[in-house]
């Protein structure tokens, strides 16, 4: 088996505690990984406490000057990346002890790997995609795998797409699609080898209650790759984007209205019947 070279870019922003625990988790590898980025995206919390109980020639702790967002800290760790593979850890997830062994061995043959998760509140249950090949075909559907902590590559590629800046939400869709695009082999470990946090505020959380106008800039990266998803493709994700937690909105029809303006009656009809909203809905108002 080749030893590829790991490097562990981990990104935080105002989050020591979890920093702890994935920390802990990158060291306590069966694979130890050549070098370990920590990128703190200007967090205005002080992390020297949890920094102080490692061993501070274990890891680098970067701090950038200014909020960039999460795709600027990528950036930056994959700009100092030395190793062969890049290993990608956001603050609040955990790995499993032999989660880089694990996909050590499936990029003896593969360019990018992903795998499945457990809830780390409720270990009992996961998030497991069957698919082993990652296609095109497979990837316009949208990311059905894992977030960042669940996926490497090796870094010639990474480095060579890097992460859209420009983006605020789909980016770990955005550049699942563009690995795929360059003929990379990916493929999926269809097991849970590493712990999700939620339960925190995160995006989840903040686009239940985001207003109406912040939904356009959530549809870019489905714009940016409106030639490759294909006009049906396209509606559908846009309508899923549009009417995602619509259960937990006030203003119902003011987002039903938005989403047949970007992705069409059809798709919005779909979305909302899967949601099984439509008949709850029926009797209410015109829309605006």
């Amino acid at each position: 088996m080749k030893q590829y070279s790991f490097t562990v870019v981990i990104t935080t922003y105002n989050r020591p505690d979890y920093l702890l625990e994935s920390l802990k988790g990158a060291l306590n590898q069966t694979v130890k990984p050549k070098e370990i980025l920590v990128i703190d995206d200007y967090s205005s919390k002080d992390y020297q406490d949890v920094l102080d109980q490692f061993d501070r020639s274990t890891f680098q702790y970067i701090k950038l000057k200014q909020p960039s967002g999460a795709n600027v800290a990528r950036n930056t760790g994959l700009e100092l990346a030395t190793g062969d593979v890049i290993a990608f850890l956001d603050d609040d997830d955990v790995w499993d002890n032999d989660y880089l062994e694990q996909h050590l061995a499936e990029l003896q043959t593969a360019d990018a790997v992903t795998c499945g998760f457990r809830f780390l509140e409720t270990p009992d249950k996961t998030r497991i995609n069957p698919i082993i090949n990652i296609t095109q075909e497979v990837i316009k559907n949208g990311n059905k795998f894992c977030g960042m902590s669940g996926m490497t590559c090796k870094a010639e590629l990474a480095k060579k797409l890097k992460f859209d800046v420009e983006l605020k939400n789909s980016q770990d869709w955005d550049f699942f699609v563009r690995i795929t695009l360059e003929g990379a082999t990916f493929v999926n470990i269809p097991k849970p080898i590493y712990h999700y946090r939620r339960g925190h505020v995160s995006i989840s959380t903040e686009v239940k209650s985001m207003p109406i106008e912040k939904v356009y800039p959530r549809l870019k990266a489905f714009k940016k790759h409106k030639a490759f998803l294909g006009s049906h493709a396209y509606s559908e994700r846009v309508s899923e984007q549009v009417l995602s937690f619509i259960g937990d909105k006030s203003n119902k029809l003011q987002w039903i209205w938005v989403s047949i303006k970007e992705a069409g009656l059809v798709a919005t009809w779909n979305a909302l019947i899967m949601r099984r909203l439509m008949p709850k809905l029926l009797g209410k108002s015109k829309l605006p």
